[in-house]
C-alpha cells in the first residue's frame, strides 16, 4: 500500500535535499523530486514556479541553523572567523552544498541577508568585507567539495587530488584571516 504524503513546501524540500545528497544538484530536478514524492510534476509548481525558487528555498533550509540564529535574542554576536566556519561547515554538510548555495544568491534578498549577517560578525560592519568573505567562503567549500567528489570517483588517486582534505579547513581559515587583516590595514575595521 503507497504511503500518501502531504504535499507542501516542507515535505518537496525534504525530498530535494534528500536527492541532492544522494546523487547532486545536477540530478535534482523538478521531475525527479515528484517522482520520489510520487506526484505528477505539475504538483510541485503549485509550490514552487520553477527549479530556481526550489533551489532558493533548499540553500535555505541548509542556511537555516546560522540564519534563524541571527534573530534570536540573547544569542551573543559572533565574529567574523566563526560565522565563516560555520557558513561553511553547513554547506559542507550537504553534497553540493556550496553549488546550491551559490546559485540560490541570484535571489538578491537571501544574498542580502547573508551578507548582513557576515556584516554584523565585523566590528564595523564593513559591506565590502562581507562580500569579499561571503564569496570567499562559497569559492573555497565549492572548490573543496568538487576535490572531495573527485577523489571519490576516482578511487582516492592523490595523483589527480593535491592537498590533503584536514588541511582544507586550516588554507579556508588563514585564508579568513588574511582577508580580514587587509580589511584592517586599509583601516576598514578598528
Amino acid at each position: 500500500m503507497l504511503a500518501i504524503v502531504q504535499l507542501n513546501q516542507g515535505t518537496i524540500i525534504d525530498a530535494a535535499i534528500s536527492i541532492l545528497n544522494s546523487y547532486g544538484l545536477a540530478d535534482m530536478t523538478m521531475r525527479r523530486v515528484a517522482k520520489q514524492l510520487e506526484v505528477a510534476p505539475g504538483a510541485l509548481y503549485w509550490h514552487f514556479k520553477n527549479k530556481q525558487e526550489l533551489i532558493g528555498a533548499t540553500a535555505r533550509r541548509i542556511l537555516e541553523p546560522l540564519l534563524t540564529q541571527r534573530g534570536e535574542e540573547g544569542v551573543d554576536k559572533l565574529d567574523a572567523t566563526t560565522t565563516c566556519a560555520q557558513l561553511r561547515a553547513l554547506m559542507i554538510s550537504h553534497r553540493d552544498g556550496a553549488e546550491v548555495v551559490s546559485a540560490a544568491l541570484s535571489d538578491a534578498t537571501l544574498h542580502d541577508e547573508l551578507e548582513t549577517l557576515i556584516a554584523a560578525s565585523l566590528p564595523t560592519q564593513e559591506g565590502v568585507g562581507a562580500f569579499t568573505l561571503l564569496h570567499f567562503v562559497i569559492g573555497a567549500v565549492l572548490a573543496e567539495q568538487t576535490q572531495r567528489q573527485l577523489k571519490e570517483l576516482t578511487g582516492g588517486d592523490d595523483t589527480l587530488v593535491s592537498g590533503d582534505f584536514e588541511a582544507f579547513e586550516e588554507r579556508f581559515l588563514t585564508g579568513i584571516r588574511i582577508i580580514i587583516t587587509g580589511l584592517d590595514a586599509l583601516g576598514r575595521i578598528r
